[in-house]
């Protein structure tokens, strides 16, 4: 209480009244001591003083910014190292590029005839995995390609494997022996019943058995010019194969007896710049993109589900690998997803609203930024990064899972050049397959953690790292970054296999700790020459002290006789009615003018020792305790 001071010895102020003590007043800690706190496995260091954070596991993907221990233990905030692997986090596969083609990007890329197909503009040229060359130009397009595909037409009643480029104008196809061109203006197509269906820029949908002669008319698509954004076929509530429209606004389905496209439950989304863009069926559910979000749609006899399942859920990307997903693909392993960053178009302004979850899909939103190209892949479990472009490279423009050349490949277009990565048809650890070869380094950037105490201070005692290293040249390094400042400190470079233990604070004569309230790290992998080498990360613990602020407790004898100046009644009553306070009391027994000796407290218990009869003398013996810090110590 303000101006109340003690200026005697034996003497205490209680709740603003002044009382004698019997011998001295009795300062003590009061904090309790903190339980220990595990995340993950114990390390040879578990000890009742001290917890731990163990991480070896990233299945759950990329995506957590903010770490919850409950849920998000294995996950990451950020990574380019391969994560599908329980203590094993690995180089990512090696990306092959291609010799330069001509000087333009390349719009789309399929596979026929187990080769390559590029459009370099309306330049159609054919790649030579032998020689690593584009050769010369095999076709020119009136327009630039809008979409390819390939499949089985009948002209004459002969299956014919054919490759077809529209370009929005016309039709270009090729059957494998020659050219030639079909003057309707098919944007879109798609191979489906024996038969190719394309739909134009203004939503009218045809089909055809055989490009030499006109299309037949079929269905009109209800929405204005301009809405489409693919075809691709898919299961429909009856259990059978349709075609779909992605369109800016969700999916619309054909129906083949009523020669109409009629509304899913997707097809009341917002309108969307970029909805619908490179949709996908990927192992049964239809794939349907939107800017940086992905939605899974799942229709069928039983009933049709819509779950938001992309990589902007949880706390998204960060903000420069963020972008709209221009492509989804199909693989064995994964459903893939091309972004492009480098304008983020439809990907807006950040608003503060998010829930996490498979089935919830959160507000969270992020500011235009310029970026990177890359390409993620989720297998149900969560998101890795296949690939990432330098940050001045021009957009991923297209991409194919193929097998051509006799291997199964991601071929991708950036920077106006051919890439290919080599793709397991089954889910194999990498390092079970000696000739597997890796890009030269990876990061992982682990959330922030705070321990769910975010204003409680602890303190970093040591990290205890275990790798695998081919070689010296393979190396492992750990930094840390405190109190959500990304600045990072070095801690260790390993490049022996082992475990090794490092304390903190680095490089200090003694092993004090570090303070912290909440600590993150990031870890860089790297490889020497040799490509089908790759250190691992096996493990890494942060061994660290929770702190609990200092509260301060104080017990005290009490004199309830003539020593006060008043009645020993009166003593009593004052006593009884600051422990019966409802509020905390002010407690002091210091003469201190800038009252940081002053402390809000709250009576803990007491005991009397009291004369009987009419006699109020005696001890009281109060305990006070304060119940939170009542400043900063």
């Amino acid at each position: 209480m303000a101006g109340v001071r003690v200026t005697e010895t034996n003497q205490i102020s209680i709740n603003g009244n002044l009382f004698k003590t019997r011998g001295r007043v009795r300062e003590r800690l009061a904090s309790n001591q903190p339980g220990k706190l595990t995340l993950g496995d114990y390390s040879d260091a578990s000890n009742p003083f001290a917890s731990e954070w163990s991480f070896s596991d990233a299945r759950g993907g990329i995506g957590v910014e903010v770490l919850d221990p409950k849920t998000d233990l294995d996950r990451v905030w950020w990574a380019t190292a391969q994560l599908r692997f329980l203590a094993r986090l690995v180089l990512p596969r090696l990306a092959t590029v291609t010799v330069a083609g001509p000087v333009s990007d390349i719009q789309k890329i399929k596979t026929y005839g187990g080769s390559v197909f590029q459009t370099y503009g309306t330049d159609v040229r054919i790649y030579n995995n032998t020689t690593d060359s584009h050769g010369s130009s095999v076709r020119t397009l009136s327009n630039a390609a809008t979409d390819a595909a390939v499949g089985i037409l009948y002209p004459s009643g002969t299956a014919t494997s054919t490759l077809v480029f529209p370009t929005t104008s016309e039709l270009d196809y090729w059957n494998g022996s020659s050219w030639a061109q079909n003057t309707t203006d098919i944007k879109y197509v798609v191979f489906w019943n024996n038969l190719l269906w394309g739909i134009d820029n203004a939503g009218q949908l045809y089909y055809t058995d055989d490009l030499s002669l006109n299309w037949s008319i079929d269905a009109q698509l209800p929405l204005e010019a301009g809405s489409v954004s693919g075809l691709l076929v898919g299961r429909g509530a009856d259990g059978f194969q349709h075609v779909y429209a992605a369109t800016k606004k969700g999916l619309w389905i054909h129906d083949d007896f009523l020669i109409e496209f009629t509304e899913t439950d997707m097809s009341d989304l917002p309108v969307h710049d970029s909805g619908g863009l490179g949709s996908t069926k990927h192992q049964g559910p239809i794939y349907y993109a939107a800017g940086n979000g992905i939605y899974q749609f799942n229709a069928g006899t039983g009933g049709t589900t819509v779950n938001p399942m992309g990589p902007d859920r949880d706390h998204g990307l960060p903000q420069d690998k963020r972008g709209v997903i221009k492509q989804l693909l199909s693989s064995h392993n994964d459903l893939l997803a091309v972004l492009d960053a480098s304008s983020a178009d439809g990907v807006s302004a950040l608003t503060e609203n998010a829930t996490r979850g498979f089935g919830n899909h959160h507000g969270v939103r992020f500011p235009t930024k310029t970026g990177f190209g890359m390409i993620i892949g989720w297998n149900k479990l969560g998101y890795e990064v296949k690939w990432l472009s330098g940050s001045n490279d021009r957009p991923i423009s297209a991409a194919e899972v193929s097998n051509a050349y006799g291997e199964n490949r991601l071929w991708w277009a950036s920077n106006q050049r051919l890439y290919w990565m080599k793709l397991p048809s089954d889910t194999i650890n990498p390092l079970k397959v000696p000739d597997t070869t890796y890009e030269p380094s990876a990061t992982i950037e682990l959330p922030w953690n705070d321990f769910q105490q975010k204003n409680q201070k602890k303190l970093a005692l040591s990290l205890i790292l275990e790798t695998t290293n081919p070689t010296s040249s393979e190396t492992v390094k750990v930094e840390y970054a405190l109190d959500n400042v990304e600045t990072y400190t070095d801690i260790v470079t390993q490049s022996v296999t082992g475990e090794s233990e490092t304390t903190f604070p680095i490089g200090g004569t003694f092993p004090i700790g570090v303070v912290f309230k909440s600590i993150k790290f990031r870890i860089t992998l790297t490889r020497g020459s040799t490509t089908t080498n790759t250190p691992e990360l096996n493990k890494l613990t942060l061994v660290w002290r929770q702190r609990n602020k200092e509260l301060v407790g104080v017990s005290a004898d009490i004199e309830l006789g003539d020593a006060n100046d008043k009645p020993g009644r009166q003593v009593l009553d004052e006593l009884k009615t600051a422990a019966f306070t409802d509020t905390l009391i002010q407690v002091t027994y210091r003469n201190d003018t800038t009252e940081e000796q002053n402390y809000s407290m709250e009576v803990l218990g007491y005991d009397i020792i009291l004369d009987t009869g009419e006699q109020y003398s005696g001890i009281f013996r109060v305990q006070l305790i304060e119940p939170r810090q009542t400043r900063a110590r």
